[in-house]
């Protein structure tokens, strides 16, 4: 039974807020875009070791996340460095009566069910992928399972705590099974078996239901933070089977360009605009803090030092993981790029294009 005293649910939010409490969101920015409680600060989970500074040492922090999992992740992380946090069980979703996947709990059930009596093997593949940042971990799991064949069990172990949500997502999503998820002081341990493909049969159920399950973001920004967060999501997606579009437009435009393309002799304002753009992603400024460019070399010194892929090293995986780069030709006409001064692997068309694509997604996103 739960203790009112010391534990708070997600009910208790709309109380908090009119008594001025501090609330944080700790899921991903996007999911906070789409929805969130009023008056509530966002730090992803997945960032705030890195933020502390940001949040009050001298007030109570109300924590939630989507279901509850990420926020109990961060209540951890902030007590561990001498913050007073709580979590608002259950999460937005409870909050909303929203959930993300109608069937979600009821597929944490079966899972449960069908895993109770199976055993760990002793024999089973060992990863170790401590040090790695998301969405490096989920993609090394979905790189390994892979090649398993079905029966077959792996076990990897992480330093990132936002993975014990996201390998859960991630099993579910494509019909695999979490044996063990566990957390110890500095590191994650999971366990998992991969399972036969479940194919329903004809005419089973009573409902029609329209299934679209594709992702696609217009990467409008030519930031290097922002272009990096939308190859974080692009590659998670995909990894979790989603069909991927990214539309890149105007100042996107410099993302993708082909740091080994052949010099142009250009001129007028054609001339002048490719000498005032970056030559390729490793050029690409940040949104705040560049300080004419060194505040790009400083953030890509922290996430070498942190092991975190840089933008180029995301750009290559997106492109083995089929991901749909797509460069719209109106923008490079605008902004005097030809198609030989974008990478080889990318595609060329128009807003029917993306919105094409968009047609078939359940998330879509603009960057």
């Amino acid at each position: 039974m739960r203790k009112t005293q010391t534990k708070y649910h997600i009910n208790d939010a709309d109380q908090l807020v009119e008594a001025n409490e501090y609330l944080l969101d700790v899921r991903e920015p996007f999911e906070y875009e789409r929805g969130h409680i009023a008056e509530a600060d966002n730090v992803s989970v997945n960032e705030i070791e890195e933020r502390l500074e940001e949040l009050p040492k001298d007030r109570k922090i109300h924590v939630y996340c989507q279901r509850g999992k990420r926020g109990a992740n961060a209540v951890e992380i902030l007590k561990r460095n001498g913050f007073d946090a709580v979590n608002l069980e259950e999460g937005y979703s409870a909050y909303t009566g929203k959930y993300d996947s109608a069937d979600e709990a009821a597929s944490e059930i079966a899972t449960d069910a069908s895993t109770a009596n199976v055993e760990i093997d002793p024999n089973r593949v060992k990863v170790e992928a401590s040090g790695l940042q998301c969405p490096g971990p989920l993609l090394k799991v979905n790189e390994v399972m892979g090649e398993l064949e079905p029966g077959q069990q792996m076990e990897i172990t992480v330093t990132d705590f936002g993975f014990c949500t996201d390998v859960e997502a991630w099993a579910r999503k494509t019909g695999n099974s979490i044996l063990k998820n566990e957390k110890s002081e500095d590191k994650v341990v999971v366990v998992m078996q991969k399972n036969a493909p479940q194919a329903k049969a004809a005419g089973e159920g009573h409902q029609m239901v329209e299934t679209k399950d594709g992702a696609t973001m217009v990467v409008f920004s030519g930031d290097m933070d922002k272009a990096l967060a939308s190859f974080i999501i692009a590659t998670g997606a995909k990894s979790m089977g989603k069909d991927v579009t990214m539309f890149f437009t105007f100042w996107g435009l410099n993302v993708i360009k082909d740091p080994n393309a052949p010099k142009k002799n250009k001129s007028g304002l054609d001339k002048a605009f490719s000498m005032m753009m970056p030559k390729s992603a490793s050029k690409l400024p940040i949104s705040n803090m560049n300080m004419f460019g060194l505040g790009s070399k400083m953030i890509q010194y922290v996430m070498k030092k942190k092991k975190v892929d840089t933008l180029t090293e995301m750009i290559e995986k997106a492109d083995k993981l089929g991901v749909k780069m797509v460069a719209c030709t109106m923008s490079m006409d605008i902004m005097a790029i030809d198609e030989d001064e974008l990478l080889p692997n990318v595609n060329f068309g128009g807003v029917g294009t993306y919105l094409g694509d968009a047609e078939n997604g359940n998330l879509n996103l603009f960057i």
